[in-house]
């Protein structure tokens, strides 16, 4: 957990990565939970993520959106490189697979729930943890699944 705090209630809640992306520039902040928890900030919401991050990369963005995060040494990490033919997505690392009891009991009870997985990382039973929340989904086909590099690969 990163924010030692009391937690508060939350309005929506992300779970998934915050990821890694490997660019020419360095090491950048990604992942869903990254987007769509500064998207719903702007929307007036209040955001709680729940993820697995290795603290490997720095939070600047989401700077006053409480995260709990479940420990890993490596975040998910991914690299994009773009070719002629197209982009080819590689992941370097997967963080831990992500469930409810990870899920911080204040939050439990968000009207808004995002399941937000990046690499497979969100238990799919996630979604009946939450009968009373209107529950969203960002889908990850297997077809869209990226190459993986040999190595560290969890």
């Amino acid at each position: 957990m990163l924010n030692l705090t009391p937690l508060e209630p939350v309005d929506y809640l992300i779970i998934g990565h915050l990821t890694r992306d490997l660019t020419p520039t360095g090491p950048r902040l990604g992942g869903t939970a990254s987007y769509a928890a500064l998207t719903a900030r702007a929307l007036g919401l209040r955001v709680g993520i729940v993820t697995a991050w290795g603290e490997d990369v720095p939070l600047g963005p989401l700077r006053g959106i409480p995260v709990a995060s479940f420990p890993t040494e490596t975040s998910t990490t991914f690299e994009n490189i773009y070719t002629p033919e197209g982009r080819v997505q590689i992941v370097h690392h997967i963080a831990p697979q992500l469930d409810y009891y990870h899920v911080p009991e204040p939050w439990r009870s968000a009207e808004i729930v995002h399941l937000g997985p990046v690499a497979q990382e969100v238990e799919p039973t996630l979604v009946r943890h939450f009968p009373s929340a209107l529950v969203g989904l960002t889908i990850l086909t297997m077809s869209s699944y990226p190459r993986q590099k040999g190595g560290d690969v969890a």
